[in-house]
Formats: C-alpha cells, sequence, structure tokens
C-alpha cells in the first residue's frame, strides 16, 4: 500500500476543544502523520498529533486578522496557501473528521462545498501549481481587488482606491481571503477539472450541521463510497454543543459514535466561551451593523454581546431592530 499523504493544521488560540482534539485524531488513527502548526505551545494535543511551528512557515507578525471581527482567518488563509508552496502536505481545518484515509494519488486534494464554490477546510496543491502561485502573487498586494467579487463591491473598492483610500484585505468582507479567491484561482488555471463532488469532504451541508450531534438524523446515509472527510462547521456548532447540549453529542448521534470511536472524552477538553468582541465604536456604522447581525445569531445574552463591546443592551436592540428594518425594505 503506498504512503498516505501528510496532514496539516493551523491554530491560534489557546488550547483545543474536545471538537477538535476529535478531527485531528481521527486522521492519525486513519494512519496518517499530521502535524498541528501554532505559534504558541498547545498542552492538549491528542495522541499521535505532532506539534509544529508555524512560524517555520509564516510569520505570525504581523497578524492578519480581521479588522471587525478580530479573527485570525485572513492570517490562516495566506498561512496555508505558504504551507502549501513549501511541503506536500494536505491541510485540513481543525474541524475536519477524517472519514476514511485521504489514500489520494494525486496532489490536488478539494471538493465543491455547493454550486460554483470550492471550499478551502480541505486543499491540496503541488507545490508547482498555477492556482497557488497566482494567489499567492495576488495576495502580495494587501490592497488588490478581487476580481471574483459581486460588480458593486468591485466598483465600492475601486472608487476608494481612486479616492486615495484603498481597501486593506483586512477590512474588506469577510471570507474575502478564503472559497472565492481559491475557486476563482481554480478556474483562470484550469486547476479546477480536479474538483471532487460535494461528497468527499461537504456531504452534509451548513444547513444540516446540526444532524451530526442529533440521534434521529444520521449523516452517513448522505455519505458515498468516495466521502473521505467530514466538514464539522464548528464556529456555528460548537456554541450549539456549548449552550444546549451540555458541551456533548447527543447519545446514538453521529459525533457520539466518532469520539467513541476515537477515545476523546469531551470532559477532558470543554468547548470554552468564546468573547465576540469587534474593533470599532458605536459612531461606525459597519460596527453597529455586525454586532446586530451578532445579536440576531442570539448565540450569546444580549447583555454579554453589549458588555464585551462597551455599547448598552439598549443600544444594541435598536441596531438589531435597524438591521431587521432595513432588511424587510431591500426584500420588497
Amino acid at each position: 500500500m503506498a504512503k498516505l499523504p501528510e496532514i496539516a493544521s493551523l491554530w491560534i488560540g489557546g488550547n483545543l476543544s474536545w471538537l477538535e482534539q476529535l478531527c485531528l485524531k481521527s486522521f492519525a488513527d486513519a494512519g496518517h502523520h499530521i502535524t498541528l502548526y501554532s505559534y504558541d505551545p498547545i498542552e492538549n494535543l491528542p495522541d499521535g498529533v505532532f506539534a509544529g511551528d508555524a512560524a517555520d512557515i509564516f510569520p505570525a507578525e504581523p497578524m492578519f486578522r480581521h479588522a471587525v471581527t478580530g479573527s485570525p482567518a485572513i492570517h490562516a488563509d495566506l498561512w496555508r496557501l505558504n504551507m502549501l508552496q513549501k511541503t506536500r502536505k494536505i491541510w485540513v481545518d481543525c474541524d475536519v473528521l477524517c472519514y476514511r484515509p485521504f489514500a489520494f494519488t494525486r496532489e490536488h486534494v478539494f471538493g465543491w462545498e455547493k454550486r460554483n464554490l470550492v471550499c478551502n477546510a480541505v486543499l491540496g496543491l503541488p507545490s508547482n501549481s498555477i492556482a497557488l502561485k497566482n494567489l499567492m502573487s495576488f495576495f502580495e498586494d494587501p490592497y488588490a481587488i478581487g476580481p471574483w467579487l459581486k460588480k458593486h463591491q468591485i466598483a465600492e473598492l475601486e472608487a476608494e482606491r481612486d479616492a486615495g483610500r484603498p481597501v486593506h484585505m483586512t477590512e474588506q468582507d469577510w471570507g474575502f481571503t478564503g472559497p472565492g479567491a481559491v475557486t476563482w484561482f481554480l478556474k483562470q488555471s484550469g486547476e479546477i477539472e480536479q474538483a471532487q463532488d460535494q461528497t468527499a469532504f461537504y456531504a452534509v451541508t451548513f444547513k444540516d450541521r446540526n444532524h451530526f450531534i442529533v440521534s434521529r438524523h444520521d449523516p452517513e446515509t448522505k455519505f458515498s463510497e468516495n466521502t473521505y472527510g467530514v466538514h464539522l462547521w464548528a464556529r456555528r456548532l460548537k456554541p450549539r454543543l456549548r449552550d444546549d447540549e451540555n458541551n456533548r453529542p447527543r447519545r446514538g448521534s453521529f459525533l457520539d459514535r466518532m469520539l467513541d470511536k476515537h477515545g476523546i472524552n469531551p470532559k477532558h477538553a470543554p468547548i470554552t466561551p468564546k468573547e465576540v468582541k469587534f474593533s470599532g465604536s458605536p459612531d461606525d456604522p459597519r460596527f453597529r451593523a455586525m454586532l446586530a447581525v451578532e445579536a440576531l445569531k442570539n448565540d450569546e445574552p444580549i447583555a454579554q454581546l453589549a458588555k464585551n463591546n462597551s455599547v448598552t443592551p439598549k443600544e444594541l436592540r435598536e441596531w438589531r431592530a435597524q438591521l431587521v428594518s432595513g432588511a424587510v425594505k431591500i426584500f420588497q
């Protein structure tokens, strides 16, 4: 049997929860050499997972964080491109579970998340990939305007640039350096033809993410013989597990079975509350809009969300109401 490809991921932000432990260990249990890179030591790596110094791939400073959300997702997007260029490892997000070994003989490893969009939660490219080369070249200019954006977005960015106020990548809309960019460059190079179908990694959609943790659903009915990885959509699944499910999936659910299979105990690495804090002030319309969206999600209590962002609950409720009212007018 041919040697399995090496797997790599990046973690920025303290220790792991049981969900990341489960996903990482699933690759080790499948026979992969998997490295979790980080800029600071991680104290609770699961058995079989190797530690790597993220700075060997891409420097920690400057840390590219989204200007409004503070998320390091932009930095992680840039880091994975550099990792693909410097190694022959396959990138996986820390919320991708290995369902069966990634026994691929080709170096192009990615799949459709939905129609016309390749997700970069699983990404393998040869170091001589034209798409990879062009992605890295494009993002050398932090003020570049993505040709994959919608026409009105491009027009707004061009207007700001022409007025002498170019918009930095960290200030652009969420996801600027992610799947949209990867998909566009893969299409331009023709490498998009290597994309695997949706069942390879994204058989369960974002909308159906809760099917992983309730026993009345069986996500495996959506899998195929070509399902290798399972993206768990942790950004929204973890708050549900933490706040509504006593920090573990329900007995008999898909994730409950996976925990048993890979020997992970949720009690040893619980999902901890995440402070939602945005950069900006109440005078900034975008700051108000982002807080209003978070209030609509209802992931955190209004009082706590307001406190974290130095506004009053009354203000936050008013902004939420304005957002809903404005959305109604848009669709009239």
